[in-house]
């Protein structure tokens, strides 16, 4: 494995891990803003609160799997450090 594999590898998984909390702050816009736009409230304040929440919860959910993958990563990459020093 050599040093551009793995910062691909790394720039791949920093995405592929931020995708629960991008789908649901996106999914918790998309709900406010139409829940907003039908009683006419014009404030983009309004959705700050539960995109917040939308995103803990999938934090939440969606931590463990998070967690393993980035434990497997690091544990591939030091295994793999040898290598990329010599």
């Amino acid at each position: 494995m050599r040093a551009v594999e793995v910062a691909r590898e790394a720039l791949l998984l920093a995405a592929l891990l931020s995708v629960p909390a991008l789908a649901a702050a996106f999914g918790a816009s998309a709900l406010v803003s139409l829940a907003a736009s039908r009683a006419q409230l014009g404030d983009p304040a309004i959705a700050q609160a539960p995109r917040a929440l939308a995103v803990t919860a999938a934090m939440a959910l969606a931590g463990g799997w998070i967690g393993a993958t980035l434990l497997r990563f690091t544990r591939a990459l030091w295994d793999a450090l040898p290598s990329l020093v010599y």
